[in-house]
């Protein structure tokens, strides 16, 4: 097997390592959600989602940092300028540094007020969650620069020992009685971990001192945020939007069978998530030396269909089957929307590769298509719901034209 794994090219050992890592890690995240639910009663098991939804709501922009970071360093490495990661990498950190005691302190003064207003007994959980958004930040930043640097075995190692400890925590904590703070806690803890494993590749890139002619243009760095968080914000809500809408404008079984077939979504949608974590900092490295970089997104693309399509087969020839694994219901109609979902969340997987490629090589042409589409969904839904197959059916086409208009932007790019 590591004989055969030798024999491929760079690009392709480090999609496998990270897809590897990924499913590792997704597994780990599955029976830590799952223990919590067993485990806690259903009011600490509502807490326990209402903190982690707040968790995410304040730190998904975080992301939109890591790429911006990914893309620079990954351009300073191609053409052989350590100096600058090394300014880079030393002087974010220490920024870094103050931005998460700034989200320390907020929350640790308004951690009381949180847990009132969502009606969460224990005061605790609330404080936790602060030294957990805290340490996210620094995370982020260390998770780009080692994309940046294509240090994929670190990569997936950290992420892989960082989920077993939270999954063997969660497990002891919450044995020990310390319910939601202790399922917090264990995420918390994870993260303290990942920080300091993700330092031991990075610490030859850590200065004391500023370095000497590496000034990095943070103007640049700056701008470069905004496309990347419209784009990101665009791709959430084409793929997120609808479960809110279906809940807005159906009952409430109507929306719990879309809510069990949108399971089945994220499936399609976050299992080619390997290769746009891969293809970001090399097309990145490529764009930087002014090299082609349309060959590493067509290999992107064929490893994405590879993966899809089997999958989108597998799922149609045993729907009933899948759906009672997953959700421990099968009905009739979410079978139905299953095979929907099967179709336009694996478009929407392959969108966002394109749209990746797009930022990583700095071409901004895609985001009015992008801005279009997110409205033209968002819009159509809001004027055809008579049934939840027919907002299936939107998503559908829109993911199938939007796809269809990145990719002719993709191969007819001068």
């Amino acid at each position: 097997m590591f004989t055969r794994l030798k024999k491929l090219d760079v690009f392709s050992r480090n999609i496998i390592i990270v897809f590897s890592g990924s499913c590792l890690v997704n597994f780990f995240n599955l029976l830590y959600q799952l223990i919590i639910a067993h485990r806690l009663t259903a009011i600490e098991f509502a807490s326990f989602n209402s903190l982690l939804a707040v968790f995410m709501l304040v730190t998904t922009p975080f992301g939109t940092l890591q790429m911006a970071l990914t893309k620079y360093i990954a351009g300073f490495n191609a053409r052989g300028e350590p100096t600058k990661i090394k300014f880079l990498i030393s002087d974010l950190s220490r920024k870094v540094i103050f931005l998460s005691v700034g989200f320390l302190f907020i929350f640790l003064l308004f951690g009381q007020q949180l847990t009132n207003l969502l009606k969460i007994p224990a005061s605790a959980s609330g404080y936790v969650l602060a030294f957990l958004i805290a340490s996210t930040l620094p995370v982020q930043v260390f998770t780009g620069a080692i994309q940046g640097l294509e240090l994929f075995i670190s990569l997936a190692g950290v992420s892989v020992a960082s989920g077993l400890l939270k999954l063997a925590l969660s497990v002891a904590f919450i044995a020990l009685g310390y319910g939601v703070a202790g399922a917090l806690g264990a995420f918390l803890l994870a993260n303290l971990c990942a920080i300091v494993i993700l330092y031991y590749p990075l610490r030859n890139f850590f200065s004391c001192r500023s370095t000497q002619n590496a000034e990095v243009n943070y103007k640049e760095i700056i701008v470069f945020l905004f496309p990347v968080a419209l784009s990101y914000f665009c791709w959430i809500a084409m793929v997120s939007l609808d479960m809110i809408l279906v809940k807005y404008f159906f009952s409430l079984s109507d929306a719990g069978i879309y809510s069990l077939a949108q399971m089945v979504g994220k499936i399609f949608l976050f299992l080619p998530g390997a290769i746009s974590v891969v293809l970001f900092p090399k097309t990145s490295g490529l764009s930087a030396k002014k090299l082609d970089t349309s060959a590493v997104l067509k290999k992107s693309l064929y490893y994405c269909i590879l993966l899809g399509i089997p999958a989108v087969i597998i799922y149609n020839l045993l729907p009933g089957l899948i759906l009672q694994v997953l959700t421990g219901k099968a009905g009739a109609e979410a079978i139905f929307l299953g095979r929907l979902f099967s179709i336009s969340m694996s478009l929407f997987a392959a969108l966002y590769i394109i749209v990746a490629y797009f930022l990583s090589i700095k071409d901004f042409r895609f985001i009015k298509y992008l801005v279009c589409g997110t409205l033209a969904q968002f819009s159509a839904i809001l004027l055809l719901h008579a049934s939840l197959t027919q907002v299936q059916v939107i998503l559908c086409v829109n993911s199938a034209l939007l796809l269809g208009v990145h990719l002719f932007l993709a191969f007819r790019r001068k």
